[in-house]
């Protein structure tokens, strides 16, 4: 019986000698997407530099809209998925009869749509909505 015991101990010991994924994902190791900082924007527009600033019209405020859900709690969820991807403090706006999820942020259409079609690189579809 000692002897079975100890060869388990030596096979548990051989083996646990290298950090499987499951230690690393309990030491906080887990693997983390790095994404471009663009996509790290918060929910307010994007800082333009003074002159670019000056020479830009603001013509409404614009957001992205990536999806329209039925059910709220599908809606929060996909919302904590898309905030994690994205970066985007992701919104969920009522509109009957749909949760619709948006985020992001800029005062002019075409930098909405660059940041959407950075986004189609990731494989997440949105689309620009002109909110104000």
């Amino acid at each position: 019986m000692r002897k079975i015991l100890a060869a388990i101990c030596f096979c548990t010991l051989a083996f646990a000698a290298e950090p499987t994924d499951l230690d690393t994902l309990f030491r906080g190791k887990e693997y983390k997407p790095v994404l471009s900082a663009s996509l790290r924007d918060s929910s307010k527009s994007e800082a333009l530099p003074k002159a670019a600033a000056k020479s830009s019209k603001s013509d409404g405020y614009y957001m992205l809209q990536f999806e329209s859900v039925a059910d709220f709690d599908a809606a929060q969820r996909r919302r904590a998925q898309l905030s994690a991807s994205t970066g985007y403090a992701v919104q969920v706006v009522f509109d009957a009869p749909f949760y619709k999820l948006r985020g992001g942020g800029w005062s002019n259409k075409k930098a909405a749509e660059d940041k959407a079609r950075e986004l189609s690189a990731y494989n997440i579809t949105a689309f620009v909505v002109k909110v104000k």
